[in-house]
Parts: structure tokens; sequence; C-alpha cells
């Protein structure tokens, strides 16, 4: 008998019983990781004995046990199981890869990757290590369910509001994770608003926080805020082209020019690889960044420790190419041991450049087959909206620079080289605008470099990344057009381009609600902060300044931010909310329209000035 024949006497004898068994394991593969959540949340977030960490350890371990036990059933089951492997190729990676890493923990006592992670400051790796299993155990689940049909009803809703749901979902995990016991130095842990204030920052890219994250929050707090950073950061620039990959299997037809108008024209054609080109090329300048500031950090003072200093370059990496702005060292970028870094502050300032500058625009300026052809048909030039980003943020950038040595030079930048100032002078500009980090006071800056940082926080960072803002392309675009009506041309024009109407009245919408939003939003302040006012600490320029930067997820304050009441916290989560949620969804709701309007009223003229 061959094995052919083998194989298919076997598939006639399990073929009633496949239905049935595949059922029981969907149900138990609920139940059991449930309980892993349940497990890990217990483990990780309360100060538990010995015998609690053996009984947690051996409920992950049966967990393990279980993921292992029903992949290989479902291999069992299926009739051609060389074509599930191909077909599940993802999962029989992971699942190879914990088999492995599993049988060298029973048998040798410890895992194979165990040393790396020990030397980063991980303890007991072996049960830590359990967090990555479910990690990659959900997104076979994700990836699962995504492939249902029944999932498609409940994905024909806006894409603004599935993005919104996204950031209030992870904002209130986060938060939730954050109010555990051992997540912070606190007794009792931090209680709810100041948890929600921080992982609502954290996700919004922001920067702001009530509590001092390099003293109050563990080791585990710390990593919460991180993946927050990084999930955060990177569902916002790759939503866009997430949003064209799940768009096949439901959000309708009716989205997708929506869809296409926040990403570009040629990429709904090409969704997956979009997709994949984001996380790949972000993750690699993260790493690339984590390189560098290791070496730049060096091996003194707060670094000396291996494991520290690696967990602060991948911290940093990843804050500063996210925008975020939140720093493990006390003080951030002011640290003695770091403040007069100028090889850090420049690893990171390039981190800021392209965590702001749009994935789309940076895949059209360094891509090497853009480059290639460029290079073979010098004619061709950079695209529309790249030679936007790409202007108006070093535009920008200089402006803020050299307003900022101007006003400052005998003050915060007193004493300093002249390359040391105009360096100091270009990271500021830079952070302002999207980033947060800073290496001079903030409170101690003078009132005309203040009323220009507002100005760039409110400008912001461009379309498609992780900043925040009105973005470079709105104020580009309102520019063109009052130097269209200026000139007296019936078009609004840029760069040799012709911009739509359509687009016009999207960037001024976008500026309005923006602008109504930091009027209200500072009223409201100056009503629950009364009494900080009145206390003389802080004035109202201090409210506007900080409103701003939370609304435009910027991270700059002149620290009034730990000095808020609840009330004033909870206005400036409304406002870290509003502005990373609030402009995408807005260019989506006045977005193309999908269904025409055969109507026009009769015009009507008014005077105007």
């Amino acid at each position: 008998m061959s094995l052919k024949e083998f194989r298919e006497r076997v598939n006639l004898k399990i073929y009633d019983a496949k239905p049935k068994v595949l059922g029981t394991l969907t149900i138990l593969n609920v139940l059991f990781s449930s309980a892993a959540i349940g497990t890990l949340v217990y483990y990780y977030g309360f100060d538990i004995s010995i015998y609690e960490a053996k009984v947690c350890f051996t409920i992950l371990e049966t967990s393990f046990a279980f993921y292992i036990l029903r992949y290989l059933t479902k291999l069992f089951f299926d009739f051609h199981p060389p074509t599930f492997i191909r077909n599940n190729w993802f999962e029989t990676i992971i699942i190879g890869l914990l088999l492995v890493e599993g049988i060298a923990y029973n048998v040798f006592g410890s895992m194979i990757i165990e040393p790396i992670f020990t030397s980063m400051g991980f303890v007991d790796f072996g049960a830590f290590s359990m967090i990555f299993v479910q990690l990659f155990v959900f997104l076979i689940l994700i990836q699962k369910v995504i492939k249902q049909r029944n999932f498609k009803p409940w994905m024909k809703i806006h894409p603004g509001w599935l993005f919104t749901i996204s950031i209030a979902l992870m904002t209130l995990i986060g938060g939730l994770l954050l109010m555990l016991p051992e997540m912070t130095r606190t007794p009792g842990g931090l209680g709810f608003i100041d948890s929600i204030f921080l992982s609502m920052s954290s996700v919004s890219v922001t920067g702001l926080s009530t509590v001092d994250v390099a003293y109050t929050l563990t080791f585990k707090g710390q990593m919460i805020v991180l993946v927050l950073i990084k999930l955060g950061g990177l569902n916002t620039i790759a939503f866009g082209a997430l949003m064209l990959v799940v768009a096949k299997f439901g959000v309708g037809i009716k989205y997708h020019e929506v869809i296409e108008d926040f990403v570009n024209s040629d990429s709904i054609l090409n969704a997956k690889n979009m997709l994949a080109k984001i996380v790949i090329w972000a993750t690699a300048i993260e790493f690339v960044g984590i390189i560098l500031l290791f070496i730049g950090f060096g091996s003194e003072g707060v670094f000396s420790d291996t494991g520290n200093r690696v967990f602060q370059s991948i911290f940093h990496a990843v804050s500063g190419f996210n925008n975020a702005g939140l720093s493990t060292l006390h003080g951030g970028y002011m640290h003695p041991d770091v403040i007069s870094n100028t090889f850090v502050h420049t690893i990171t300032m390039i981190l800021f450049f392209f965590g702001g500058f749009g994935m789309i625009y940076v895949f059209d300026l360094f891509e090497i087959k853009r480059l290639r052809e460029r290079m073979k048909t010098p004619w061709k030039t950079i695209e529309f909206g790249t030679k936007i980003s790409l202007y108006f943020t070093l535009g920008l950038l200089f402006a803020g620079a050299i307003i900022f040595l101007i006003f400052e030079w005998s003050t915060s930048l007193s004493g300093k080289s002249t390359f040391d100032a105009v360096s100091m002078a270009l990271f500021q500009s830079m952070t302002t605008r999207n980033a947060g980090f800073n290496v001079v006071d903030t409170a101690m800056l003078s009132m005309p470099v203040l009323i220009v940082f507002l100005f760039l926080m409110f400008i912001g960072a461009s379309s498609g990344s992780a900043g925040g803002g009105i973005r470079t392309s709105t104020f580009a675009i309102m520019w063109a057009s009052v130097i269209s009506t200026i000139k007296g041309r019936s078009n609004t024009e840029l760069y040799k381009r012709t911009i739509s109407n359509d687009v016009v009245l999207k960037a001024y919408a976008i500026f309005v609600f923006f602008i109504v939003g930091n009027i209200v939003g500072p009223f409201a302040l100056a009503i629950t902060e009364a009494d900080l006012l009145a206390s003389g600490k802080y004035d109202f320029m201090d409210l506007v300044f900080e409103h701003v930067s939370a609304a435009s997820t910027v991270g700059l304050s002149t620290g009034m931010t730990a000095d808020l009441s609840p009330a004033g916290k909870i206005i400036l989560i409304i406002a870290m909310f509003i502005g990373r949620v609030g402009t995408l969804t807005l260019a989506y709701l006045v977005g193309k329209k999908v269904i025409s309007k055969n109507y026009k009223y009769p015009n009507g003229h008014t005077m105007v000035g």
C-alpha cells in the first residue's frame, strides 16, 4: 500500500469526526486563551506568592501545550497536509519556534533566546516568554477571523469610525493595565485618570504625562507604555494601507475612494504590499535608530548597565520615530547624561523627521526603485504630495530654528558653541512640530519663541505620519489658496499643479475644526484651573500652550501637566483623543462624495473682509 493510498483511507475514517473535533477545539481555544490572558494579567500585574507563581506558570504551560496540540490536530484532520502547511505557513513557523523553545526549556532548563533577554533586564524569562506565546497566538487568531465571511457585515462601517474605535480600545486597555499594582512604584497603583491620561498620551503618541515615567513606572509599566507607543504610531501611519487590505473583506465599495484619498492613487492596487512595506520600513528605521542610539548613549552614568542601555535605546528609538516624546530618562533629553550629546540629538532628530514625514513620501524619496527611475529619466521628479511634505517640512524647520536662535541666543543658548546652538535650535524646531522631546526648559523660553512654537505645534507633521496638528499639507493648501486669491487667480495653484476646490474646502474645514477646538479647550481649562491660575504659578498662556500641545499630539509643556485638576486632565485627554482621530475622521467625513447630488442652489453674494 502506497503512502497516498494509506492517507486516503485515513481521510475516509476521520471524515465524519472532523467537524465535531475541530468545533470542540474552537471552544477550547476560547477557554484556554481567556484563561491565559487572565493569568498573564494576574502574574505580572500583582505581587504574588511563590505558590501562586507556580500555579500561574502551570496554566501558561498548559495553554502552550494546547496550542501545539491544536495545530497538530488540525494538520492531522486536513485532507492535504502539505497544502495546509503552505496555506498556514505563519502559524507553522510560530508553532515550530514554540515547540523548539518548549523542549529546550523543559530539557535544559532555559530557552535558547533567554540570554539575550536576560541581558536586557528580563527576570524569570521562562515565564515572561509566555507573553510572546500569547501575542503570536493572537496574531494567528486575527488572521483567522479576517478570513471569515461573517466578518464582512461588521466591517461595513465608516473607516474613520474604525480608526476612532481602535484608538479608544487601545487607550482603555492600556489604562487598565497601567492601573495594576506592579506597573508602578506608587502604593496601590496609579489612579484611573492618571492611567488613562498616560495611556492616551502613549497611544496618540503625544508625550504629555501627569507622572514621571522614569521614576513612577516600573520596568513592566514602561514596557506597557512602549507597546502602546508602537501600536498607536503604527496604527496611525499604516491605517490607510490597512484599510485598503480589509476593504476587500467588507468595508464597502462606497468607501474605497475615501480610503484611497488618504493613501495615494496607486496604493489601492497594491494594498498588501503597501501595508507590508510600511511595517517593514518603519521597523527597519527604528532598528537602525536603536543601534545608533546604543552607540551614542555611551557606557557611562545611567548607561553603564548594558541591559538598561539596550532598553533605553529601544524605548527612545521607538518613541522618537513615532513622535511620542515620552522618555524613561528623568527629565527626558535634559538628563545630564544626554543633554550635551549632540550625536544622540542628531539621531533622534532624524527619527523625528522620518516618523513625521509620512511613509508614503519616504518611499517616494528613498525607495531604490524610484531613485533608479529618476536617474534614468531626469525629467521625472518627486510626486506632488512629497514636494509639499518635504519643502514645507524643511521650510518650517529652518524658520523655527532661526527664530529660536535669534531670541534665545543670549538666554537658553548662552555659553553654547555656535555648532551646539544651531544643533539645539534645529532639534527644538523639529521636536516642536511633532515629537515633544526638549533640550531646553520650555517654561523659561521667551514669549516670542513660545508664540512661534504654538504656530509650529498647530501645523504639526505631514499627512500619513505619526505626528499630529492640521498637517503640513493642510497648511500648504491654505497658503496656496491665499496666494492665488491675492494674485487674482481663479484656481488654487501650487508647484505648477491645480488643486481642486474639494481639497481646498477640506483643508479649510480641518483648519476651522482645529481653531474651534483650541478655543473651546483653553476656555474650559480656564474654568477648571481657576485656582491654579490664581496661585500665580502659571498664566493663561501656559493653559493655551498645554492644550495646543495636547490637541496637536506634540507633548511639549511648560510644566503644568502634573498640577492640573482631575477635570483639567480629562479635558486634555479629550484634546489628545480628538487631536489623534479628529482630523483624520473629519478628512474622511468631508472627503469625496459617495453619492452624487445633481442640483445647485442659486448663486449668493456678500461682502468679504
